[in-house]
């Protein structure tokens, strides 16, 4: 943990949405801590609601888009016993998210990025032959390169790889990059490769060739995006774009913070200007929504931490409707004959790991502002209660009664000078009723 000074150099240096993200990455590990003051019982506040149930569309009517990201498959990782036990089920998680799309009735599923864990190929193929099995069940994928996919797979090599989910389907390719677009019913998807990965991976014939890894679009990606807007509006078409880093200027930042996009904000500009009304990304682990003059952007998070999440779209004629989504784990696990423990009793897992991470971290900051037994148990509920009532996206509503939970007050006393502190009370000040789902005009 963070002394008040380094605290207090961290607020100068990042702004608090970027520090939030660095904490929610900790704060969402599943199995990081014995959690011996852990308490099983319901916190004092009314329960937070689950998201919206997401029902099958009806036959014919609109378009249904499942979002996912941030899959970072990796079979070689197979300790389920470890500090990070819920990255050993990337490959059952990944089978259960393509499960729960496919009962959600989606007609494609758009994975914007971090596909694999280290961008090996056999990795690669992996996740390849599992999207090959979505496509025969009668869901299409489309995907697109994260940070973490490239290299030791060049750029030619990730198109070969997932020739099927997008790029031999594409109507337009860019020369420049891994970006493409795709058109259906009425919709054009705007495929944004935003590089972020090594330079020993760009061997596109009309790539640059860049000295680091920073994630960047290009000036010719940036002319090829333009001329596919400019089609789509000659066409009629509703754009939908997509890329693994974050655009908006309140999530994106200065170069060396690991969430900048070198000509991000020229790339969002283009969107304005051609009435594009949202942009789906990931890369910050977090399901978010963010909004700027006008454009919304959509982050999907991570699919191996709580609360194991992703995204539908609903295209309908007049309108894009967002609603969370959250795999059903427990249930993929019965339909298709899984004997795991674990995975049979995935959402109780998860909880009692996340209540466990609440109560160590609190115990862990009262070394320094000491709290009385029943005051840290208050502290960790408080805790567990809020991010809970994040992630299921009614923090704005419940602000109120949360903050006259036992807990409260011991919390921001045990927090002070603690990061955890200022950003969760900043994070129940900003709380985004969004996250609940919108709907925004084609």
């Amino acid at each position: 943990m963070e002394t008040a000074g380094e605290v207090n150099a961290v607020k100068r240096t990042l702004p608090c949405a970027v520090l939030a993200v660095l904490l929610a990455l900790l704060l969402l590990l599943p199995g990081c801590g014995t959690g011996t003051n852990a308490r099983q019982e319901t916190a004092t506040a009314a329960p937070a609601a689950s998201p919206a149930a997401v029902t099958v569309p009806p036959k014919g009517v609109g378009l249904r888009i499942a979002v996912a990201s941030d899959l970072h498959l990796d079979p070689d990782n197979t300790d389920h016993s470890g500090l990070l036990a819920q990255a050993s089920y990337s490959m059952e998680l990944a089978d259960a998210l393509l499960w729960d799309a496919r009962r959600q009735g989606s007609d494609i599923l758009l994975v914007t990025g971090d596909l694999v864990n280290g961008g090996k190929p056999h990795r690669h193929a992996a996740l390849a032959e599992k999207l090959r099995q979505a496509e025969a069940e009668g869901t299409d994928v489309y995907v697109l390169p994260g940070n973490h996919d490239l290299a030791p797979v060049t750029q030619t090599e990730f198109a070969e790889a997932y020739a099927a989910f997008g790029y031999d389907e594409a109507r337009s390719r860019d020369r420049s990059s891994l970006s493409y677009s795709v058109t259906r019913d009425g919709l054009m998807l705007l495929m944004m490769d935003t590089g972020g990965y090594r330079p020993g991976a760009i061997d596109l014939p009309g790539a640059p060739q860049r000295e680091d890894s920073e994630a960047f679009l290009s000036e010719s990606t940036l002319r090829w995006a333009e001329a596919q807007l400019k089609e789509a509006r000659e066409e009629g078409l509703t754009v939908l774009a997509a890329g693994h880093y974050n655009l908006l200027t309140d999530i994106s930042h200065e170069q060396g913070s690991g969430f900048y996009l070198e000509n991000g904000e020229r790339f969002a500009a283009l969107l304005r200007e051609y009435g594009v009304p949202l942009y789906l990304s990931g890369h910050m682990h977090i399901q978010a929504v963010q909004q700027e003059d006008g454009l919304t952007e959509l982050l999907t998070g991570y699919l191996l931490s709580y609360p194991t999440g992703y995204s539908i779209l609903d295209v309908t004629e007049d309108a894009l409707r967002f609603t969370p989504a959250r795999i059903d784990v427990d249930g993929w696990a019965a339909e298709t004959g899984v004997h795991d423990a674990v995975l049979r009793n995935f959402s109780a897992w998860q909880k009692e790991n996340f209540r466990s991470y609440c109560a160590d971290a609190v115990n862990s900051m009262a070394k320094r502002n000491p709290l009385r037994e029943d005051e840290a148990r208050d502290a960790a509920d408080f805790f567990y209660a809020v991010m809970t009532a994040y992630w299921d996206g009614t923090l704005d509503n419940r602000r109120e009664v949360l903050q006259t939970m036992p807990g409260c007050r011991p919390f921001f006393r045990c927090a002070e000078g603690y990061s955890y502190g200022w950003w969760l009370r900043d994070l129940m000040e900003s709380a985004n009723p969004m996250m609940r789902g919108f709907a925004l005009d084609r």
